[in-house]
């Protein structure tokens, strides 16, 4: 079948420094491999500003880091051949309203089609749309992982909509055994408990009504499910988007991960609902939340990724950070002083205890690369070819950390028999052959 457009896509990229200036060939052969693409795509997790503007105030909790990008970094995506950007992620209101509207207006400026946030839910939860000659791409974005105060609100007709990302909020199922224990120990903590009709619902001392919410189920123990209504509104968007365009992308930012499988496995819901998007019109389901690469499926003739891993991760290399920053417990007296600087927070943070797995959940699997996808569609929109391209970041110095570049040699191979290894599960077969993968179709 003859292809008629070639899409690159990449998972995130956390980019605070110049990548134009950089002459390494692996990385100038990275570079040409997006810009070769009819539209190269790739999720921006990280805020836009010069720490200056109205109301661009760093907001009281954020998600480990405080991100920051400077205004040039719009146009250092556009120069690495970018046309798509995901916008949904847990960082968006890092620096309040005032630094997501400056990163939306840098986008704009520098001819960045973004999906994922907005000025109200209506604008977060439209599809963006590129015209190339190939055809005309549209993207929608959501995140399930991110603050309950980051989420966009609709407008009503006699008030305005609230800025924020397209949710893709999670509620949880549970047995009722459970859900007694549960209440047990949210009453020793001080939590509220409220339960109307099958419905449970926990507030945290202090959160005012940002309830977690349980459903009455009979199965054993807890399960995680999309909630409805975020699940209807963004199909909805699929099917309008399906409509006006000839290829279709979804993406969801996701932290979650398999409760028994290990963090390189998604959660129960998503292969459920990728395929849902795909059902609805979309063409290319991205998942992306983590560094480490998950793994891929075809469905009826369309690629999920279900993480492509990290792509540009430069996260120890943001200028200024707030005071909350420099307060984690743990840290040492001298970092919790107002003399300290970025870099003595990231000296501190580098060694900082990792997260305990949960019980009877293995830890990720060391992270050595990721992977950017070149899937080529036919006129049908369905997969002809999908090339996986091996990529390392780089981690020292500090001053060059988070650049990445292609794999070669016995590094790009473990690499693709990573992927291969977590794909196998989803019935995908990927072989190694000239220095990439092929995904046999």
């Amino acid at each position: 079948m003859k292809t008629k457009i070639t899409l690159a896509i990449t998972g995130e990229s956390l980019i605070n420094r110049r990548i134009s200036v950089y002459t390494d060939d692996r990385f100038l052969a990275l570079i040409k491999l997006l810009r070769g693409a009819d539209a190269a795509f790739t999720h921006f997790e990280s805020i836009i500003h010069d720490y200056d503007g109205p109301e661009v105030y760093p907001a009281a909790e954020s998600a480990g880091i405080w991100q920051r990008s400077p205004r040039y970094v719009a146009d250092e995506l556009k120069w690495a051949g970018f046309h798509l950007i995901s916008t949904a992620h847990n960082h968006v209101l890092d620096y309040s309203y005032g630094g997501l509207f400056s990163t939306l207006e840098a986008m704009d400026e520098a001819g960045l089609v973004h999906a994922g946030t907005g000025r109200n839910l209506g604008e977060a939860r439209e599809p963006a749309y590129l015209d190339t000659a190939k055809g005309r791409v549209a993207l929608i974005s959501m995140t399930s992982s991110g603050f309950g105060w980051s989420r966009a609100g609709d407008a009503r007709r006699d008030v305005k909509g609230r800025p924020g990302l397209n949710p893709l909020r999670l509620n949880y199922v549970a047995d009722i055994k459970t859900l007694e224990t549960l209440k047990e120990m949210a009453f020793r903590m001080g939590w509220e408990v409220w339960k109307v009709g099958k419905t449970w619902m926990f507030n945290p001392p202090g959160n005012q009504m940002a309830f977690i919410r349980f459903a009455e189920g009979d199965k054993p123990g807890i399960s995680v499910v999309p909630d409805e209504d975020d699940v209807e509104a963004n199909l909805r968007s699929v099917r309008d988007a399906s409509r006006q365009a000839d290829y279709v992308l979804v993406h969801l930012h996701s932290h979650e991960s398999h409760p028994d499988k290990g963090t390189d496995v998604p959660a129960d819901y998503v292969p459920a609902f990728a395929k849902a998007c795909l059902d609805a019109g979309a063409h290319v389901f991205i998942g992306e939340g983590r560094e480490p690469p998950k793994g891929i499926e075809i469905y009826k003739g369309k690629p999920i990724f279900y993480g492509p891993g990290g792509l540009i991760m430069m996260s120890f290399t943001i200028t200024k950070l707030p005071a909350d920053y420099y307060m984690r417990p743990g840290y040492p007296p001298e970092i919790r002083s107002w003399e300290a600087t970025p870099a003595d927070g990231y000296d501190a943070r580098e060694p900082y205890p990792k997260q305990l797995s949960p019980p009877g959940r293995p830890p990720s699997s060391p992270w050595e690369g990721s992977v950017v996808a070149l899937c080529s569609l036919g006129e049908d929109a369905k997969l002809t070819e999908l090339r996986l391209h091996p990529i390392t970041v780089s981690r020292r110095p500090r001053s060059r950390s988070g650049l990445p570049m292609l794999a070669d040699g016995q590094t790009a191979e473990r690499i693709i028999a990573h992927v291969a290894a977590l794909s196998a599960p989803f019935g995908a077969k990927i072989e190694y052959n000239d220095g990439a993968g092929s995904v046999r179709l």
